[in-house]
């Protein structure tokens, strides 16, 4: 199984970036035989969606390194197409379509492309990269309504390192390994529990590589068995991107991140290196933090939203296994941190969408949905007509952490009150308890 590109290719990664076209070896102009296609001006304009400005990838939406997976599908090249004043290009490579799409404007751009053309897609049903051959616009049009373009859902993803990995075959057959950080990343790309493979290869990605770095020039042969002298990380990057796997020509020198520079004669001999560097070989050392006694401690951990959780684990081995110090151990309260006031609040406010359900003896109100502010107001909507209140968070040191909830307007009075906060599950659920004994649960969709 040929894994090179997906652990050492991410290991070598901090950013995918891809450098735009500056010679005229992947864009040449001449005469082409191409007809007006809108599906193409929308494919591009899709497409744009994955770069910046420069052309660097945009690495959240682009989890597995890879066009095929983390945009829909990749044109075979050469590729012929034109633009809106009659003239027509032959496009040889994905860096010459980026260049196309970064000099486009509202009065020039490509809309013609000319049949056939071949492009790779991903078939689910088979776990396999396979060429499809677009013959007419009406072919391209079904290739893009399979995309779910239209689906607006961000790729969103705490920054939580367990990876796993989907196993897939490329169009020749060759068996490749994909390594996601989280199965939140593998999700952004259609994949579920089902996808992954039993065996996880290591992504040394996870937090950036802190073994080595490549001592540039280099040269790799890819798997279209092109050979490449490369000579910058970015450089690696581009010619990567839309390659399944890769292998270095050795030897090749390496700086480790004590300085040392060490020459690599194998495959064998780079692994052993990452092996030793993450311990792979060694039995998960916080197995052993299950024998260790429960005593909860909490460290803070900042979100990509830049908010505050504190989180709380089971006993200090698991905190220290997880790479905290004791300088790092925050207050906990109650033995679930997760219900401190400031963490309950800062739920509430940075995440909108919060409905009531489940208190004792009422119909159900998860169809009115709320909206809580930072200023301590909150709205809510019912029949279309608009509804206010407010809203406080607060520790009281003989019931606990209470909240206060008061709405205006029909259907939700009865939640007006104080509620005592008995579990935690942020950001998605809080359960509460009024000091009549009726329970309620505050909760939003997420995963």
């Amino acid at each position: 199984m040929k894994t090179l590109k997906l652990t050492l290719f991410s290991l070598m990664m901090a950013l995918m970036v891809l450098t735009s076209c500056t010679n005229n070896e992947s864009v040449i102009e001449e005469p082409q035989n191409t007809e007006e296609s809108e599906s193409i001006t929308n494919a591009l304009l899709q497409l744009r969606t994955q770069f910046d400005d420069s052309g660097n990838v945009t690495q959240t939406d682009n989890p597995a390194g890879n066009i095929v997976l983390d945009f829909c599908f990749d044109f075979i090249y050469p590729l012929n197409l034109s633009y809106n004043n009659g003239t027509t290009v032959s496009v040889t490579s994905l860096d010459g379509l980026i260049n196309i799409m970064l000099s486009s404007t509202d009065n020039l751009y490509i809309n013609g492309i000319a049949f056939p053309f071949n492009a790779e897609t991903y078939n689910d049903s088979t776990n396999a990269i396979e060429v499809v051959t677009i013959s007419n616009e009406n072919e391209f049009i079904a290739l893009l309504e399979s995309c779910d373009f239209n689906v607006e859902e961000p790729c969103e993803c705490f920054e939580v390192y367990q990876p796993v990995c989907v196993v897939i075959s490329d169009p020749n057959g060759d068996i490749f390994t994909v390594t996601y950080s989280n199965a939140c990343y593998a999700a952004c790309d259609g994949f579920t529990e089902d996808d992954f493979a039993e065996n996880c290869e290591e992504d040394y990605n996870s937090n950036g590589n802190d073994c080595f770095s490549l001592n540039f020039p280099i040269t790799i042969i890819t798997d279209e068995n092109a050979t490449i002298t490369i000579n910058s990380q970015e450089e690696l990057d581009a010619a990567t991107y839309n390659s399944y796997y890769f292998d270095f020509v050795y030897p090749i020198d390496i700086t480790l991140n004590n300085g040392n520079v060490t020459t690599i004669n194998t495959r064998e001999e780079i692994e052993a290196i990452l092996y030793d560097c993450y311990d792979i070989n060694t039995p998960n050392e916080c197995e052993e933090c299950a024998n260790e006694p429960q005593d909860i401690v909490c460290v803070n951990i900042e979100q990509p939203d830049g908010s505050i959780y504190t989180y709380p684990y089971d006993n200090a081995c698991y905190a220290l296994c997880a790479g905290y110090t004791e300088a790092d151990f925050v207050f906990c309260n109650s033995g679930n941190d997760l219900c401190l006031p400031s963490a309950t609040s800062s739920a509430l406010v940075s995440n909108t969408g919060w409905t009531i359900s489940n208190i004792d003896g009422s119909q159900e109100l998860d169809i009115y949905e709320i909206t809580f502010n930072s200023d301590g107001t909150l709205q809510w909507t019912s029949n279309g007509a608009s509804f206010s209140g407010t809203w406080s968070v607060e520790d009281n040191p003989t019931e606990g952490n209470i909240i206060t909830l008061s709405f205006s307007g029909p259907n939700l009075q009865q939640a007006t009150g104080q509620w005592r906060i008995v579990d935690c599950n942020l950001p998605c659920s809080i359960s509460l308890f009024s000091n009549n004994g009726n329970e309620m649960e505050l909760s939003r969709p997420c995963d």
